[in-house]
């Protein structure tokens, strides 16, 4: 009974002493990398990011040139510097809630998206003026831009759009500049009976946007 007693007691002291070489390795690796990263200095650096505008409230649309990039100063760990992908950080505004008008928004530390390890020391400018306008919405006439030879023309007996309206949404100021809306250029085959084919409907006009489906069928019918 006392030798089964004393193997037991030997056992932990046995099994502490095995390996000790590998053991005491470890420590001494652990012990290396953790003087290395809490030894290791920071630096500072800064380079210019852009502004990314988010959550833009439905029916209202930015009118003015807000900037497009803002100095930030960093600092952070200087092994970690090479592997900052600069193409990835932002400084985000959130516009949830916005109403119309102008209205001035701070860059804080929060607004800018970084990778951990790093910490904002600096963002030039500090803010950011957005101008919101609502949106209205009117159907207006679309027109078929026929291409092709004045002899082609020539023969046209008869131009049909469908649907012959569409709904915008823009601006007002838009709106007094749009009138109405016309196709791209169609060019028909033989001038000859009837031609049909769907077509997209253009609009470049400041924020003016068509809601919905932008093409339209075209036909066109020739003079027998």
């Amino acid at each position: 009974m006392r030798a089964r007693l004393s193997g037991i007691l030997d056992f932990p002291r046995g099994a502490f002493q095995r390996n000790l070489g590998l053991k005491g390795l470890a420590l001494a690796i652990a012990v290396v990398l953790w003087w290395f990263v809490a030894g290791e200095s920071n630096v500072q650096f800064g380079f210019s990011v852009p502004i990314e505008l988010r959550n833009v409230p439905a029916g209202m649309a930015v009118t003015n040139k807000v900037e497009r990039l803002v100095d930030v100063r960093l600092t952070g760990p200087s092994t970690l510097i090479g592997a900052l992908p600069q193409n990835e950080v932002t400084a985000v505004v959130d516009l949830s809630g916005a109403r119309p008008g102008r209205t001035v928004y701070p860059l804080t530390e929060e607004s800018i998206k970084l990778p951990s390890g790093f910490r904002v020391l600096r963002i030039y400018p500090s803010s950011v003026d957005v101008a919101l306008e609502r949106l209205e919405r009117r159907r207006l006439p679309v027109s078929a831009r026929i291409g092709g030879s004045p002899q082609v023309k020539s023969r046209i007996a008869k131009i049909t759009v469908d649907p012959p309206e569409l709904e915008v949404e823009a601006l007002p100021d838009d709106f007094a500049r749009l009138k109405s809306l016309s196709t791209e250029e169609l060019t028909p085959g033989t001038p000859e009976g009837a031609f049909s084919s769907r077509v997209r409907v253009d609009l470049s006009e400041g924020h003016a946007k068509i809601v919905g489906n932008s093409t339209v069928r075209v036909t066109v019918q020739f003079k027998p």
